[in-house]
């Protein structure tokens, strides 16, 4: 199954947050919205991001000085909204390199147009067979795509091979709690969330490369790339 589009919203304008995230979760994405500049930079620094739609009106900055202000951002498909149609605004938005100048009130099915049309140019064609990560749960490593190992632990390769399963879903953290052999009605969920952030952390030291490895709050996990892998190592 292919990557599932993460989508973070940054609308200060509650109700039309919230249907765009409906709307584009039934359309088959993830997405998570946010109503500041405050808190859409606290969830990137906690998750991984594909598309991002911004309002221009933000309450709390400017969206595309706060744009600036993000390199995390870069290389990333971007839908800039607004209730203002002028031409000035829709040239600061194209000079930042957005993908798509909307003005409110949004049309679903124009979104819906954009947001699949940057997700073909994000998707990369690639070769039958092909996989950007390999797993392998025998001696417990994990391969990037740029080829560099690094070793697991047993309770690391557990977790990935439970994600790895179903690459490009949500796999809900009670999911999780039982194939490392524990009980959610007793598991701290701060242990698996410890575990995640030092598992980012190693990876990206010993391969240089980001793990494919996104939050969905309130849910659980996802891993967002192609990833092959070996037989389930015995729990």
């Amino acid at each position: 199954m292919g990557k599932r589009m993460q989508i973070l919203i940054v609308e200060d304008e509650p109700d039309l947050c919230e249907a765009m995230a409906s709307f584009l979760i039934l359309d088959g994405y993830s997405a998570h919205g946010v109503g500041s500049a405050t808190a859409g930079a606290a969830w990137l620094r906690g998750n991984a991001v594909d598309i991002v739609i911004l309002d221009v009106g933000l309450p709390d900055a400017d969206g595309i000085a706060w744009l600036k202000d993000n390199p995390v951002m870069r290389g990333k498909g971007l839908i800039v909204t607004t209730a203002r149609g002028e031409l000035d605004d829709r040239l600061r938005g194209h000079a930042i390199g957005a993908d798509a100048y909307l003005v409110k009130p949004v049309e679903f099915a124009e979104l819906r147009l954009v947001v699949r049309n940057i997700a073909r140019r994000l998707t990369p064609v690639r070769p039958a067979g092909s996989a950007d990560w390999r797993l392998d749960t025998v001696t417990w490593t994990l391969a990037a795509g740029n080829g560099k190992t690094v070793r697991l632990s047993h309770s690391e390769a557990v977790l990935l091979n439970a994600l790895a399963a179903s690459p490009g879903e949500t796999v809900v953290r009670n999911a999780l709690i039982r194939a490392l052999g524990q009980s959610p009605a007793i598991y701290d969920p701060r242990r698996m969330e410890i575990m995640v952030r030092r598992l980012r952390n190693k990876v990206k030291t010993e391969t240089g490369d980001d793990l494919p490895l996104t939050t969905v709050h309130g849910l659980g996990y996802a891993f967002t790339a192609a990833i092959l892998m070996s037989d389930a190592p015995a729990v």
